[in-house]
């Protein structure tokens, strides 16, 4: 039977284990880049978060009560740190009604190994406290 085209057996089984082995690579490449694009959403999220509380802080033009909380709905919570200025600085501005203070934010929630966080810090000016 010689002159007759066509792939034998052993052809077409080889050319069936080179695709499945390239489709496995393509489905764990797939499943790494959502992976990824999720976890990039999450500190976007957390970002956002973040730029909201501080935003809300500079809109109140005083500082909150507050300094932790949690997000309803989501699994993200927040910490609010309140560093005044140093003592020089102050003494410097000491006549001004408003007071410098720094102001850092933690944004945590859990992760697939460990707690993912994101820390965001602006400097504000606040009224001044009394007898401060």
């Amino acid at each position: 039977m010689t002159g007759e085209r066509g792939f034998t057996l052993v052809e077409t089984l080889v050319a069936f284990a080179i695709l499945a082995v390239v489709l496995v690579a393509l489905y764990d490449a797939m499943g790494t880049s959502f992976r990824t694009f999720h976890a990039a959403a999450e500190v976007n999220e957390a970002v956002l978060i973040a730029q909201s509380q501080l935003d809300r802080i500079v809109a109140l033009k005083r500082l909150p009560d507050e300094t932790q909380g949690k997000v309803d709905g989501t699994p993200f919570q927040w910490r609010l740190d309140i560093r005044p200025q140093s003592e020089a600085q102050e003494k410097q501005q000491a006549n001004s009604p408003l007071s410098a203070v720094t102001v850092r934010l933690d944004v945590t929630w859990p992760g697939r190994a460990r707690a993912q966080s994101v820390s965001l810090e602006r400097l504000l000016l606040v009224p001044r406290q009394p007898g401060g």
